[in-house]
Parts: C-alpha cells; sequence; structure tokens
C-alpha cells in the first residue's frame, strides 16, 4: 500500500510523536490529533485538537487533510493507574475506538486504519504457552487490557459493517527515550537522573523486580506501525515485540550500572500493581514474515538513552531554572 497522507491521533503521545517523525522522514505528510493544545510543539503546526470519543471533532480533522492511513495511538495508557480510573480507560480506549472508526466512515472511508491495541489483552498466559502468538485466545486482566480488548472487538465489528480497512498490531512494552512517568524503564530513569543531579537521596524505590517483560525500542515500534499500514493483511492483526523476557531487575541492574552515583534500592508497596504477570513475551515471527518488521534497537542501548533523556530532562530543574 501506497502512502502519501498519514493521520495519527494521539500525535502528543510517547509513541505518536515517534510515529510522527518515523513517517516524516519518508516524506509522508503528516497530521495530528490530540486532546488538548500546549503539549509538545514540535507537532503543535499540524495538529488538530479535540476529543477521541466526540466522532464529529475526529471527523473534521480527517476532512481538513483526507488521509490515506490513520494510526489510532490514542489512549489512557497508564496500566497501573487504570486501576483508580477504571470509567475513563475504558471510555477512552475502547468508546474513542468507536468514535475514531465512525470518524473514518464519515470522512475518509477509503483510510486504512491501523489500530494501536496491546499484548496485555492475551491475559495471563501459562509459561509453556510463551512465547504468545496471535492466534491465542483473548482473556484480558485489569481494566485497561479489558478496555483494549473491548477496542479490538468494536474496531473489527465497525470494520465488517461499514467496509473499512483494518489493521491491529499488539505491542508488548515498548520504551525508549521520551517517555514519561508511570513507566519502569521511565521511573527507574527519572530517580537515577534526580539522584544524579543532588535533587534526592540516593535511594530508589522498586517494585516487583521478578516480573518479566518483552521490551522493544520506541523507534523500533514506530517503524513497525509504518509496517503495519504499508504491507499488512487487510484484517490482520501482529505482535511487535522482541520475542525475549527480561527481568525487570536486569533492567534495574542496567540503568544502574549507567548511573555516575552509588545508589540503594528499597522496595516501595505503592508500586506493586493489584495484579501482576509473572512472565509476558511474545512471538513477533507473523510480523517478521509478513511485515518485514523486527526490533533492532539494543535493550542496554534503549535504556541508556532513556536515562540520557531524563539527565536533560532534570538538569534544569537542578539548576533552578525549572
Amino acid at each position: 500500500m501506497a502512502i502519501s497522507r498519514a493521520l495519527i491521533t494521539g500525535i502528543s503521545g510517547f509513541a505518536g510523536r515517534h510515529l510522527a517523525r518515523a513517517l516524516q522522514r519518508r516524506d509522508i505528510h503528516v497530521r495530528g490529533f490530540t486532546l488538548a493544545a500546549g503539549g509538545d510543539p514540535e507537532f503543535a503546526a499540524i495538529t488538530s485538537y479535540g476529543d477521541i470519543t466526540d466522532a464529529d471533532s475526529v471527523a473534521a480533522a480527517m476532512r481538513t487533510h483526507p488521509p490515506d492511513v490513520v494510526f489510532h495511538l490514542a489512549a489512557l495508557a497508564a496500566t497501573g493507574g487504570a486501576w483508580q480510573q477504571r470509567r475513563k480507560v475504558f471510555e477512552v480506549n475502547a468508546l474513542g475506538t468507536g468514535a475514531c472508526m465512525e470518524a473514518v466512515a464519515a470522512a475518509a472511508p477509503g483510510a486504512r486504519v491501523v489500530l494501536v491495541s496491546s499484548g496485555l489483552v492475551y491475559g495471563d498466559v501459562a509459561a509453556a504457552d510463551q512465547p504468545v502468538t496471535e492466534d491465542h485466545a483473548l482473556a484480558p486482566a485489569g481494566p485497561y487490557a479489558v478496555s483494549k480488548a473491548c477496542a479490538e472487538l468494536l474496531a473489527t465489528e465497525f470494520s465488517r459493517s461499514h467496509d473499512i480497512d483494518l489493521v491491529t498490531v499488539r505491542p508488548f512494552n515498548f520504551t525508549g527515550p521520551g517517555q514519561g512517568p508511570g513507566f519502569v524503564s521511565a521511573d527507574f530513569s527519572r530517580q537515577i537522573a534526580r539522584i544524579e543531579a543532588g535533587l534526592a537521596a540516593p535511594q530508589i524505590g522498586v517494585g516487583n523486580l521478578t516480573a518479566e517483560r518483552d521490551f522493544t525500542d520506541v523507534r523500533d515500534f514506530a517503524q513497525g506501525l509504518v509496517a503495519a499500514a504499508l504491507r499488512g493483511d487487510r484484517g490482520g492483526t501482529y505482535n511487535l515485540c522482541s520475542g525475549e523476557g527480561t527481568p525487570i531487575q536486569r533492567v534495574l541492574d542496567f540503568l544502574l550500572e549507567a548511573s555516575t552515583v552509588a545508589i540503594e534500592v528499597h522496595p516501595d508497596p505503592d508500586r506493586m500493581r493489584p495484579a501482576d504477570v509473572p512472565r509476558f513475551t511474545g512471538d513477533n515471527r507473523r510480523a517478521a514474515e509478513a511485515l518485514g518488521w523486527q526490533p533492532r534497537i539494543p535493550l542496554r542501548q534503549t535504556l541508556e538513552e532513556t536515562l540520557d533523556w531524563w539527565r536533560a530532562r532534570v538538569r534544569p530543574e537542578s539548576s533552578g531554572d525549572a
């Protein structure tokens, strides 16, 4: 599929910004849609603002610059915080997806939709069944995962009833420079950067370090989204993941090795989640074979660059310029 114009819902988010840059490097005309002005100024001139649950607002953005492909990333993504805002998570993630599909049917019926779901829709998969493939039954655990599973069902039904070209991707844990608090790599990096800058005591609070997760660099993830738009099968679903499990302890060890100061590690009960899958890895062979995609950036590089990003972020705070 050829792409010359793309619309990204949630362009101001972590993955949305990286995706926009990846598309622009391919000379694809990018437009964005996000909730409110005042975010990253890099894309302000190409972004429309509105509520993703308002189909009319989304359709208006599409009519201004009709897209060949819509990347639907807009979501509430903090999986831990989802327990405290179940209703809002469902409204944004599930009903917002329905509104996006309505907007496509009304304003860009010929566009392909790349729906960003989550590997968490598979639920707590037995170790014997991992790495988990796209054919595994959906058994989401927790409000965020349930909202993403519902989003998939809504989008699939809408695509059938309105003849919309839909491709679904299920990312696992993607991380990297620019990721905000609320995610393990970013949280560790932020704490370490603040300690190095003299803004916090040399102690880092941690949650469950035994859990294993499947990490991918956000820049590789963005390339996976582009590949899904260009080469994905209509109605296809693709895991975007590394295929390898990494203990959270190893993530912490990598970052502590990169730190310039000695830091003590302390368990923090507030960082424990009500439900936490012990091990979770995905099978990326379908994406490799059908999309020609595989992650290329080593995890250690990702973590070092994430830490450097947070060092630059806290530097003005340490000098009193924040």
